[in-house]
């Protein structure tokens, strides 16, 4: 059995984001937003345009 109080056990905890990692990710979330708000504005001009 493990011995919980040595110095070599590390409880689980989550992967520490490093800086690049972070920086792609914004950068994804950006992406993905700028996509999303092209995609509602056609949506919105298709209901605007189908109306008239």
């Amino acid at each position: 059995m493990r011995d919980v109080m040595s110095s070599d056990f590390r409880p689980l905890r989550p992967h520490r984001i490093t800086r690049g990692s972070r920086q792609m990710r914004e950068k994804r979330t950006a992406r993905a937003l700028m996509v999303f708000g092209v995609v509602l504005a056609c949506v919105e001009l298709y209901v605007v345009l189908g109306v008239l």
